[in-house]
């Protein structure tokens, strides 16, 4: 296999965590959210802090894979973590 080849999948295998990652703390922020349900002024505050970190990891996510690239297979990988997170996670919860 090719350097480029082997870059290219851990490319998107960094971005499909960092996906996958990205929605399993959005699903633990919103069930914290619906478990204490805070204020509007906390809720707004706590909503722009989450996407202010989330956006964080996944710049760091893209610098580690690509040096900053946004690249197709990088959007892609991301979508389907987050996809497949938030499916399998409902798949599993409704199981029990």
């Amino acid at each position: 296999m090719s350097p480029l080849i082997r870059q290219q999948i851990f490319s998107f295998f960094v971005m499909f965590f960092c996906g996958a990652g990205v929605a399993m703390f959005r699903q633990l922020f919103k069930s914290y959210q619906r478990d204490y349900w805070p204020r509007r002024s906390i809720f707004i505050l706590q909503e722009i802090l989450f996407w202010t970190f989330a956006a964080l990891i996944t710049s760091a996510c893209l610098y580690y894979s690509d040096y900053g690239a946004v690249t197709v297979r990088g959007m892609i990988g991301f979508t389907l973590g987050a996809f497949l997170w938030y499916n399998i996670r409902k798949h599993i919860h409704n199981r029990n």
